[in-house]
């Protein structure tokens, strides 16, 4: 994916290909062809562009913009004035862009999009925005399924940050989550994951907001590859997330510490003897698989952090395996996402197929 536009519309079309729905912004993502009416406000002109009012877009032009905007800078819908015009503020809720001058050439616009999980069967789901804040990555944030809580997306530390150009990207998705990284060894700013969570029974109807999401870095322009569920599934290190519960935002953005205790909480295997040793194989030599259970802390790590619930089609082997090995068991391909955790034996398998 070469370019923040390209990105954005290749997660836009593998999402809605594994079950997820554009809720807001131009169908399809990516670079759109606009028109600009040249007036005071200025307008700006896209057939069904579905934004909504603070939603953030970026111009380009293969000649000159009207005077008032300039490419590559970020701006906020400030009125949707039609389902096909809207205008533009250069902050959010601030005051409305005059266009004025000449302009030339084409202009195209990358806008803020949203994906909604599919509803689970007890009706829960989760929303993911994406957009260009003008820095070196596309960002992710977490929000609920209406937008009522909005988790940070700047070009410095909130959110998450996938780099274009990298080595090519894999996206495992079904219509409930999705793991988007490079192969093994992964650069930071090269893994994003998000989704909503399986309930059990007795939580079903309780949890009605379930969604979480993390990367393995801290700020846009963070070279360092932080800890993530691609190398560890404790809490432990450095690394940006978004979590959702009930009316409850939990943000980390470039902070160390245990992140808001984020994890995926494996039952460990029983005590073996009085050295410490544990359980994690069985009289065949075959690893233990547990149910991926996943927590994280109400508002801050002092708070206990709470079981929310599972992640979809995935188990995870007490062993050490290479990230990005394959297996085939229970009728399923199976892809391993935490590469070579030796000092907890843990791996994340997710189906495939």
């Amino acid at each position: 994916m070469s370019s923040k536009a390209t990105m954005q519309a290749t997660m836009v079309t593998q999402l809605a290909t594994a079950g997820w729905t554009q809720s807001t912004g131009p169908s399809g993502g990516g670079s759109q062809t606009v028109t600009l009416t040249i007036a005071s406000p200025g307008v700006v002109n896209l057939t069904a562009h579905g934004l909504v009012a603070n939603d953030q877009v970026i111009f380009a032009t293969t000649g000159a913009l009207p005077t008032g905007i300039s490419a590559g800078t970020v701006y906020f819908v400030k009125t949707v004035l039609t389902s096909g015009t809207f205008t533009i503020a250069a902050t959010a809720g601030g005051t409305v862009i005059a266009f004025t001058g000449s302009q030339s050439g084409t202009q195209t616009m990358v806008s803020t999009v949203r994906m909604d999980s599919a509803a689970t069967p007890w009706g829960v789901k989760t929303r993911v925005k994406m957009q260009d804040n003008a820095g070196a990555c596309l960002t992710f944030s977490l929000e609920n399924s209406n937008s009522t809580l909005v988790g940070g997306s700047s070009s410095s530390n909130n959110g998450c940050f996938l780099l274009p150009g990298a080595t090519a990207f894999r996206i495992l998705a079904n219509q409930y989550q999705c793991f988007v990284f490079t192969p093994i060894t992964t650069g930071a700013r090269q893994y994003v994951a998000f989704g909503t969570l399986y309930l059990p029974t007795f939580l079903q109807g309780v949890l009605t907001e379930c969604g979480w999401m993390e990367c393995n870095s801290a700020a846009d322009n963070d070279t360092t590859p932080r800890t993530s569920f691609r190398t560890i599934l404790s809490s432990t290190g450095q690394r940006n997330l978004q979590c959702i519960a009930n009316g409850s935002l939990l943000e980390v953005a470039n902070a160390g510490g245990n992140n808001g205790n984020l994890f995926i909480a494996p039952a460990r295997g029983v005590p073996g003897d009085a050295t410490g040793q544990t359980g994690l194989h069985w009289h065949d030599s075959s690893a233990l698989m547990l149910e991926p259970l996943v927590g994280w802390a109400t508002s801050a790590v002092a708070n206990e952090a709470l079981l929310r619930g599972q992640l979809w089609g995935a188990v995870v082997i007490e062993d050490t395996f290479t990230g990005d090995a394959t297996t085939t068991f229970d009728s399923h391909n199976w892809w391993n996402v935490t590469d070579n955790n030796t000092g907890a034996k843990q791996s994340l398998f997710i189906i495939t197929s």
